[in-house]
């Protein structure tokens, strides 16, 4: 459990631990702990839908409209409902429970976006990228003030996470600084 948090510039989150100090990536560790809960949904395909009070159209290029229909199957494990998808828009009538409607189509932008820049090879998994691309999108950016019970929200979810050292592109998450290392800075 995280002790006493503290809010540095509104990018880091800095914890004491007994070996000295913790310093959290606030943006980066947001999206490991939602990337395992997209993966995880992806995987057990149970991704909650909330139906929308007005069907969502978005409009799209040809090539982007093929890349949705790619992805149809994985986009509708994690949540998302589909009512028509043509050659030039798609209309969704549900989200994903943790997807706030504003967000859709960023969402879809960024997932068309890195479709067409990853390299599919043959380990390419749609799943992995949509729940990556997903976790970019909604984690809380850097500069975002946070309560401090958020503060200790995430850092409590990131150390319940598979893989907590590292976000999903495998960019360092936190760092550490024991007492003998600020000792020396003393010297």
């Amino acid at each position: 459990k995280a002790k006493t948090t503290y809010q540095l510039h509104n990018k880091y989150i800095v914890s004491t631990i007994k070996s000295g100090m913790l310093v959290i990536d606030q943006h980066r560790a947001h999206q490991r702990i939602l990337y395992e809960d997209f993966l995880n949904n992806l995987t057990i395909k149970e991704g909650m839908s909330q139906q929308l009070l007005f069907p969502l159209q978005l409009h799209f290029s040809k090539q982007e409209i093929e890349i949705i229909n790619q992805l149809k199957d994985d986009l509708e494990h994690t949540g998302f409902v589909f009512s028509n998808v043509s050659n030039e828009s798609v209309e969704i009538i549900g989200v994903p429970v943790t997807v706030p409607e504003s967000e859709v189509s960023i969402i879809l932008e960024q997932l068309i976006g890195d479709v067409e820049n990853e390299v599919p090879d043959s380990n390419f998994s749609a799943t992995d990228l949509l729940a990556k691309s997903m976790a970019k999108s909604l984690a809380i950016k850097r500069g975002q003030s946070l309560q401090k019970d958020e503060q200790e929200h995430l850092v409590n979810k990131l150390f319940a996470c598979k893989e907590p050292n590292v976000s999903p592109n495998n960019k360092t998450t936190f760092i550490t600084m024991s007492v003998d290392e600020l000792d020396k800075k003393f010297i």
